[in-house]
This record gives structure tokens, sequence and C-alpha cells, in this order.
């Protein structure tokens, strides 16, 4: 039987397993692959240093299957309101099934909370809309994000 553990880490603590499923995230979720995954390490550390980054992660049976990744820092247009920008999420497809997901992010939610975040900024792509597990979990839609490559 499979054990699932969710947990809120130090992403250095799992830096090499995460480097195992970036590339993963990256080939399913890059829309352009103009630019090569090179993730900014040292970026990351220092918002970890600051307190202004959360990692959560899904285990099975020890092994990372998924994480959710917040920035987290008063919004710019709201300084009252603390606030956790989703970076990044994944969950290996073998395991997206059942409620491993919902959990993620429940959980995820709980953690923010604890921390005193009042708002999470959520977001999905348009070739694999999640959506409706967002909606699912309370989420309203608030924004459709463009981007263009110059």
């Amino acid at each position: 039987m499979t054990v699932l553990v969710y947990a809120d880490c130090d992403p250095f603590a799992f830096v090499e397993e995460l480097e195992k499923l970036f590339p993963l995230n990256y080939e399913e979720l890059c829309v352009t692959k103009d630019f090569p995954l090179a993730p900014d390490y040292d970026a990351y550390r220092r918002l970890a240093e600051a307190g202004m980054l959360r990692c959560i992660t899904v285990r099975a049976d020890e092994e990372v299957i998924g994480y959710a990744i917040f920035i987290i820092q008063p919004h710019l247009h709201y300084r009252t309101c603390k606030t956790a920008f989703e970076d990044i999420y994944f969950i290996r497809k073998e395991y997206r099934k059942g409620k491993i997901g919902i959990r993620l992010f429940q959980y995820a939610e709980q953690v923010l909370k604890g921390i005193g975040v009042q708002r999470i900024i959520m977001h999905t792509k348009v070739h694999l809309d999640h959506s409706r597990l967002f909606e699912y979990l309370g989420y309203k839609w608030t924004d459709k994000l463009f981007t263009k490559i110059l």
C-alpha cells in the first residue's frame, strides 16, 4: 500500500529530487520551449532565506511525486494583503488520480493560512486546464494571462 505524506519543506533539502521532476514539468507544461529549462536556484535560495518561499510536497513511499511552490509577499497593490503567488505546481502523471492533487492544495492552503497568508493567486495552462480543480477548491476566475515572445 502506498503511503502519501504531505509536507511543508525546505526546497534545498531535496533539490536533487526536484531536479528530477522539473524536466517532466517543463516538457508537459512549457508552451513555447523558446527558452531552455534553467531554474535560478540562487534566486530561490534568496527568497527562502527571506522567508518568502514555501514548497509543499507530496511523497509516495518517501519519493517526491508532486509539489506546489509559492512566493509570498505583500501584494504590490494591496500592501496589507499578504499574498501567496503560485510559482509552479506539478504531480507525476501516474499519481493524478483520486484526490492527491486536491489534498496537495488543501494542505498548502492550511500551511499558507498558518503563516498569515490572506490571498492565494493560482494560474493554470490553457492546454492543460485545471480550472475545475481550482473552482472546486473555492478559487474564483479573476484574470486572463497572455504571453508574447519578443
